[in-house]
């Protein structure tokens, strides 16, 4: 008899617990009314390369997201399909330019085993495409957090739950030291391609983890790949031939204007310069919130051509160094000893 009064005591000790806990979780009216209103900006018109996602066990397709008002007994579930979505939808940009950097990647080598001597300049402009993928990276990481921050367990405090794209965005943003140095390290051009290809599979291995997440549109690359090699034919028929590697950094350059344009800016994301967070918009969307977000756009392409800017400079004065140099040893009467290196094995910062 008392046995059983104490394992009636204990069941209604849970029943009370789980109750509390239930009623405990519900989110605040002024949350409810900010994710309601991110809900209705028009970026999310562009999310239209998700099928559906994947949450605890079910299945939500993005259009159920905007049925029913934003309130505070399922604020918490619209805020994590808008961050699973979200990610799913940048777990599709990213694949797109971890191919696109792969084909890149393929081309450089062959370059190399080929013998051309341009192979020392596609390896830098990959580097380069490598390095402008980090902005945006950070700008993702940023719009998941945002999100999230309006939760009551925001997945970015959990360490047993996998939060979507945060290891591989996390990734990104430390590899640029990586790849920074890189491009004036000593190393070979065999070397360095090879820490390329390594890191970009580690990229490919973490984005397959996030993919459980989320049911993509079919994303044929080889159906993109051979559009772009017509397009590159074609330009070459016109007369307006360009290396193929710098027709594939044009390519690159415009997926992560166009992800940051429409995935980042288009949703109403704000970002604060001087503490470099991420926020939620708080009020709808005005004509004034429309000209901020079209300047926000301007400076992140303006800044993009100013970085490509100073690397041209910066590859100008370099090449006008060799030259000159070239001119000093020609006048030289003294003989030096020639380094003689085997193909392949140059020094890579001898082309920076």
């Amino acid at each position: 008899m008392e046995m059983a009064l104490i394992l009636n005591i204990q069941v209604y000790l849970c029943m009370l617990f789980a109750f509390l806990h239930t009623e405990g979780t519900n989110n605040k009216n002024i949350n409810a009314v900010i994710i309601n209103n991110f809900l209705r900006q028009p970026g999310w018109n562009n999310i239209n390369d998700v099928e559906l996602v994947k949450y605890w066990g079910k299945n939500y397709e993005l259009k159920n997201l905007f049925i029913k008002p934003v309130t505070l007994y399922n604020c918490d579930n619209c805020i994590r399909q808008a961050t699973i979505f979200l990610g799913c939808s940048y777990v599709h940009d990213l694949n797109l330019m971890i191919l696109s950097l792969n084909k890149f990647h393929e081309h450089c080598t062959y370059l190399l085993i080929s013998g051309d001597d341009s192979a020392h300049n596609c390896i830098v402009t990959l580097l380069t495409k490598i390095i402008e993928i980090v902005p945006m990276a950070k700008y993702m990481k940023g719009a998941l957090y945002a999100i999230e921050k309006y939760h009551t367990i925001p997945l970015n405090i959990q360490k047993r739950t996998r939060f979507i794209l945060s290891n591989l965005l996390t990734n990104i943003q430390e590899d640029e030291t990586l790849f920074s140095t890189l491009r004036t390290s000593s190393d070979s051009i065999k070397d360095a391609l090879k820490t390329i290809a390594n890191t970009l599979f580690d990229w490919r291995y973490e984005l397959d983890e996030d993919k459980s997440f989320c049911h993509l549109k079919n994303l044929d690359f080889n159906l993109l790949w051979n559009l772009w090699n017509a397009e590159f034919i074609t330009l070459k028929y016109q007369g307006k031939y360009q290396e193929l590697f710098n027709f594939l950094s044009d390519k690159i350059r415009n997926l992560i204007l166009n992800t940051f344009m429409k995935k980042y800016i288009e949703l109403g994301f704000k970002f604060d310069k001087y503490t470099s967070q991420t926020f939620l918009p708080t009020l709808p969307l005005t004509n004034v919130k429309q000209d901020i977000a079209q300047t926000s756009s301007k400076n992140y392409i303006q800044n993009t051509n100013e970085v490509h800017a100073q690397e041209e400079i910066q590859q100008h004065e370099k090449q006008e160094d060799i030259r000159q140099e070239n001119v000093n040893c020609e006048l030289k009467d003294d003989s030096v000893e020639l380094i003689e290196y085997h193909k392949g094995m140059e020094p890579f910062n001898k082309y920076l």
